[in-house]
């Protein structure tokens, strides 16, 4: 019976592969590493070499950013990423019936889900209009042409406006584009469901030199400067958070005392997102146990609340 390593390993490799296909030379080995092995490129030579014995081909750029050859053979596989809802029942049921009850097909399926989670876009992410712009979106970033983002609704701003962009990340599952804005100059993540349409251009990248991606937590926040929390939830609050943000379950253990669950993960130094979970559930919350910047951050925060 495979060991708890040999998932992990199973888990990272796949995680790997799918990384190079949804985003070709947008990695290099180093990131690779840092993102999915600790930090330890040799578990990502292992892993290329796993890929080179399967019959996939390895190439990379004058960057050392890492894609896979286009032989006819494999342009299907990134088809692999994108599966639905009715997909996703289907390979349960398989599962079920190889491991019926079996602990080895429990921790199978959590693993599939937690590659990617379709279910946090609802039906919209199978709705045409959104397919479209997903579509402009991923042909933009093959062409290496700049794209306008029509009517985009800013949470940062308030405002609805036109962003003229190089999109170079596009990733249906976290409703995320990343892309350097042409206008301000500077790398900026837009939410997929916030663009009322897609419009392509006949310019082609001009800053393909700034094209860096960013880390994005659980809370589906780009932001490359993360810091570890700790927080101790209630049933009441394990159940918001899960639901609210489905990412964050995988990194929520069982504590020894019952009904209580620990949080740990590293999230945006900002904490945006995580602010108005714990907020608005403190009451289901145990305790916020770390950083000391999170606590800071909270009393400054209620401080400025104007009842």
């Amino acid at each position: 019976m495979p060991s708890e390593n040999e998932y992990g390993t199973k888990q990272r490799l796949l995680r790997t592969l799918f990384a190079i296909l949804d985003n070709p030379e947008g990695y290099t080995k180093k990131e690779l590493a840092d993102r999915y092995a600790n930090g330890k490129e040799e578990n990502i030579k292992n892993d290329f070499e796993a890929f080179k014995n399967a019959g996939l081909v390895l190439e990379y750029d004058k960057r050392y950013r890492y894609s896979f050859k286009p032989e006819k053979k494999y342009k299907q596989l990134k088809d692999l990423l994108h599966f639905s809802e009715e997909d996703q029942i289907m390979i349960n049921e398989v599962i079920d019936r190889i491991d019926p009850n079996g602990k080895r097909g429990q921790r199978l399926k959590k693993k599939l889900a937690s590659l990617y989670d379709f279910k946090r876009l609802g039906h919209a992410y199978l709705r045409k209009p959104y397919l479209s712009k997903v579509d402009l979106l991923l042909q933009s970033k093959e062409e290496k042409k700049q794209v306008l983002l029509r009517d985009y609704k800013s949470s940062n701003t308030n405002k609805i406006s036109d962003r003229l962009v190089e999109g170079f990340h596009i990733s249906p599952p976290d409703d995320m584009v990343q892309a350097y804005d042409v206008n301000s100059k500077g790398l900026r993540h837009f939410r997929i469901s916030r663009i009322a349409r897609v419009q392509l251009t006949d310019t082609h990248w001009q800053y393909e030199g700034h094209h860096n991606i960013m880390r994005t937590d659980p809370f589906r926040i780009v932001d490359n400067d993360q810091v570890m929390v700790h927080l101790r939830l209630k049933v009441g609050a394990y159940n918001e958070l899960t639901e609210r943000f489905p990412l964050t379950k995988a990194y929520i253990t069982e504590s020894e005392e019952i009904d209580v669950y620990d949080f740990q993960c590293m999230v945006n130094h900002r904490f945006i997102g995580l602010t108005n979970f714990i907020l608005g559930y403190h009451h289901q919350l145990v305790e916020v146990l770390e950083p000391d910047s999170l606590l800071q951050h909270l009393r400054k925060t209620i401080n400025k609340m104007d009842f």
